[in-house]
């Protein structure tokens, strides 16, 4: 039986990331997806969900509003809640509520812990969350702003630009198009891209952009 669950996510672009790694997944089955906690909240009613994977600051009503609701109305549906950085106040709060599970917003964690839980195993949660915290404190967890990337290298305008149209789904001659380069230029750059962020092909750099919010510069 997949594992049955809903999406909380308001970037489009990380949304079809975990959407993309639920459909290539016979363990694992979409129900619903909300774009924030108001939608989450009002159609969640009728929906039976295995987990339920929300941001934690998303537009309109925060996936912490929509939590604390969840749990006001006694769905005890287990939520994993996730954002870019850790933070002690959220870990406390999250903390307080039963079969609530904190991490940072990136799919492979998510979906690892994912399945960890799934399958009962709560100390590969409390493993990570030690690690986590850890990092954290020591200033070592993966940065997620245009100024500090995982490998320090910076992008130039043109290559925020294409990584922009790269992860909106065109094509290399599109982007092209859009950048006033040829396709096989913008190829070269996507190659440079990949082997300066240690990657290996256009999917991972994508990925990768998304999760460190380099898609959102232009």
């Amino acid at each position: 039986m997949p594992i049955q669950l809903s999406i909380c996510e308001s970037d489009l672009h990380f949304k079809n990331l975990l959407i993309e790694h639920i459909n290539q997944s016979l363990l694992l089955d979409l129900i619903q997806e909300y774009s924030n906690g108001f939608e989450l909240i009002n159609r969640l009613k009728y929906q039976k969900n295995n987990f339920l994977l929300i941001d934690a600051f998303t537009p309109f009503m925060t996936g912490i509003e929509a939590l604390k609701i969840l749990r006001k109305k006694q769905n005890k549906t287990p939520i994993i809640i996730y954002t870019q950085m850790y933070q002690e106040d959220l870990y406390a709060l999250f903390n307080a509520y039963q079969h609530v599970y904190y991490c940072q917003k990136n799919s492979a964690i998510i979906f690892k812990l994912l399945l960890a839980l799934f399958q009962e195993e709560s100390q590969a949660y409390e493993r990570y969350l030690h690690e986590w915290q850890v990092q954290s404190n020591a200033g070592t967890i993966i940065p997620t702003t245009i100024d500090q990337t995982a490998t320090g290298y910076i992008p130039s305008s043109v290559e925020l630009k294409i990584i922009n149209y790269a992860c909106r789904g065109l094509t290399n001659n599109e982007i092209g198009r859009e950048v006033h380069l040829s396709g096989r230029t913008v190829e070269t750059y996507i190659k440079k891209l990949t082997e300066k962020f240690k990657l290996k092909n256009k999917v991972q750099l994508i990925t990768y952009c998304v999760e460190q919010h380099l898609h959102l510069y232009k």
